[in-house]
């Protein structure tokens, strides 16, 4: 009999989490779960509600869809947002037990520790139901985040998180938990380095320029502002041929976005890309993917890259460092230390280094990242909660 999954999703801009559910929903086995999404209903959803039913899922938008903040990445900072937060919790709870009452499914997924009301209405509507929450980026240590923390521990039955520094931040509890980490669609493995001299010269990069390319968030959290400072900084030291490529700019920015966009438009070694959905031909014309984050969470680009043979640049975080093997697969600095960015940058900039890490990067990401086995791991869970219950 086919299992019904009902994902509860948060966010209505393209990222990570909504890529990394798709790949997901696109790769489950159809004859055994069939994937059913209910996401916020909001002007400008349209990309990610497609993404969702191109990989084959049925979606419901909903209005009381609202995330209740608290990680490194949203940490729900300011008394307005958090004021929000709580007058939209009885809300996501009231949607969550109509739609499992309405739905009936095997299993419910939260896509984010954020949407945990979705949880304690989905037991309301259903105390035997199984509720998974997806760790996506490390829950705050912060009064704020032992709230979201506890209320994940009250009404979610199990964790699954996408790195070892996301799974520890949840604390000593008695829900259980793995690591399944993100995965890349096995097509990524497939990049070849045919044609990279045409989409260098499409790019506007020379054949002898080595590209440090970031497909990160503009956001403060992602460290761009700081990392062209501290690039500009050594201009005199930096092998001539580095290069440094930041992409993920829209249309119109304001605030950190503007800021960021000003610094590299100022620098010799930078320049700006728009927010790109096929990476396929940036990864195949770049050299290193980097993510130069002042907070520490999980960066979809270097396992991306990393599939793609491309080694990676990060900053020394916790949730970076597993994604990579330190001077096999990529390298990592301190953003506060310039002549360890300096050494790094030289060593990635030798044609051998590089090459060699590549090689071992892609090895890396067939063992760590690759779609099959973490689906698989996935499947294998929806299996024994649903037969065991809560």
């Amino acid at each position: 009999m086919v299992k019904k999954v009902l994902y509860f999703h948060h966010a209505t801009a393209l990222g990570g989490a909504p890529k990394s559910l798709a790949l997901l929903i696109k790769s489950l086995d159809r004859k055994e779960f069939s994937p059913i999404v209910a996401m916020p209903l909001r002007p400008g959803n349209s990309g990610v509600r497609e993404l969702f039913e191109g990989a084959g899922a049925e979606v419901i938008e909903e209005r009381d869809i609202r995330p209740f903040h608290g990680s490194t990445v949203a940490p729900c900072k300011d008394v307005k947002s958090k004021i929000h937060a709580i007058l939209s919790f009885p809300l996501l709870v009231r949607c969550a037990r109509r739609l499992v009452r309405d739905i009936r499914p095997d299993i419910v997924h939260l896509n984010s520790t954020c949407m945990v009301a979705a949880a304690k209405g989905a037991h309301h509507a259903d105390p035997s139901i199984p509720v998974i929450a997806h760790v996506r980026e490390p829950i705050l240590h912060s009064w704020w985040g032992n709230i979201l923390r506890n209320l994940n521990k009250t009404h979610v039955d199990y964790f699954v998180a996408i790195d070892k520094a996301g799974l520890d931040s949840i604390g000593p509890s008695a829900t259980p938990g793995s690591v399944v980490y993100n995965s890349v669609d096995s097509s990524l493995f497939r990049t070849t380095n045919e044609g990279v001299a045409e989409l260098r010269r499409k790019f506007g990069w020379a054949d002898g320029d080595v590209v440090f390319l970031s497909l990160s968030r503009v956001a403060e959290s992602n460290g761009i502002l700081p990392f062209v400072q501290a690039v500009n900084s050594l201009e005199a030291n930096l092998p001539e041929c580095a290069r440094f490529v930041f992409a993920g700019f829209g249309k119109y920015e304001d605030g950190y976005g503007k800021a960021a966009l000003e610094a590299i438009n100022a620098s010799r070694r930078c320049s700006a890309m728009p927010f790109i959905d096929d990476i396929v031909p940036v990864l195949t014309a770049s050299d290193v993917v980097m993510a130069p984050f002042l907070t520490s969470h999980s960066a979809r680009c270097i396992f991306e890259g990393a599939s793609a043979g491309r080694p990676g640049l990060v900053t020394r975080l916790p949730n970076l460092l597993e994604l990579i093997e330190e001077g096999r697969t990529g390298l990592s600095f301190e953003m506060s230390c310039s002549g360890g960015l300096l050494e790094a940058l030289e060593k990635l900039c030798r044609r051998d280094t590089r090459l060699a890490m590549g090689r071992s990067a892609r090895q890396f990401a067939m063992a760590r990242f690759h779609i099959d086995q973490n689906v698989a791991a996935i499947q294998k869970l929806y299996r024994d909660l649903s037969e065991s219950g809560r």
